[in-house]
């Protein structure tokens, strides 16, 4: 027997109530992701603009990485938010903050 596919949401049709309901789970998710890969992260932000109808996931991390992984991280990540939660971001922003600038907790 077949499976029927599973509607994956563009992220233009992502409701804000939908936003605000996965929010939390999706964030989890790709911080644990990351964190797997043995990436410093320092911060994430998920973003989904109602006036350009864009799903962003913004991501800092504490030392740079290579492009390579990076790009590797993305792909995996979306696919696995498309399966896992069946919609996906419209893009994703890497960021690093220089060791000098990172926060300390002294």
């Amino acid at each position: 027997m077949l499976a029927t596919p599973t509607t994956v949401f563009n992220p233009s049709n992502i409701s804000h109530d939908f936003f605000h309901l996965v929010n939390a789970d999706v964030s989890l998710h790709i911080r644990s992701k990351l964190q797997a890969m043995d990436m410093d992260l320092i911060d994430l932000e998920l973003h989904n603009s109602s006036s350009t109808r864009t799903f962003r996931v913004y991501v800092t991390l504490k030392r740079a990485v290579h492009l390579k992984a990076l790009h590797l991280a993305e792909k995996i990540l979306m696919q696995e938010i498309e399966q896992k939660f069946s919609f996906r971001p419209h893009a994703f922003y890497w960021r690093y903050l220089p060791s000098e600038l990172v926060p300390t907790n002294e």
